[in-house]
């Protein structure tokens, strides 16, 4: 698959969850998206001083079509898509966690319980949620880019054009 047909089909597919994806269709993609991430970011440096309309525009409307090949990519390697959300939802447990201990202001580090107070098991425990998502996430990068699975499986034919 080349790098055209790759940009192409995924973004045709954005709202396709079923099926699968070949390593060259969603590595291609990712490539397409880093290199206009960094236009985006040059552009917004010398256009809007400091401001970033054109990074959060192309990041709103690329999220469903980098989720949608990830999905298929993980179906590939015959995976369920939902793992492609685990390093998230780790993040935004430990997010929510962190300003349900801190609250809204800033309340200085001496006062937050340590692990020997009563409190410190709840401390010690959202300290993992940031370790579940870089695990999770090393994970997810090792499984977008093994080989996929040459026979039909669970999640349909094998791609064509790999």
């Amino acid at each position: 698959m080349t790098f055209g047909r790759a940009l192409r089909t995924c973004l045709r597919k954005f709202l396709r969850f079923g099926g699968r994806a070949s390593r060259a269709e969603y590595w291609f993609f990712v490539l397409a998206l880093v290199i206009a991430s960094w236009v985006a970011g040059a552009l917004d440096y010398m256009l809007f001083d400091g401001r970033h309309p054109l990074g959060v525009f192309l990041a709103v409307v690329t999220i469903l079509p980098m989720t949608s090949a990830g999905w298929r990519r993980l179906h590939d390697v015959n995976r369920r898509g939902w793992w492609l959300l685990l390093p998230g939802i780790a993040l935004l447990i430990f997010l929510l966690g962190a300003v349900a201990i801190r609250g809204l202001t800033a309340q200085p580090m001496a006062e937050i319980p340590t692990v020997s107070t009563s409190e410190g098991w709840f401390y010690t425990i959202m300290l993992g949620f940031p370790a579940v998502a870089l695990v999770s996430a090393i994970w997810l990068v090792v499984l977008l880019a093994r080989k996929g699975d040459p026979r039909d499986n669970r999640f349909g034919p094998p791609p064509q054009n790999s």
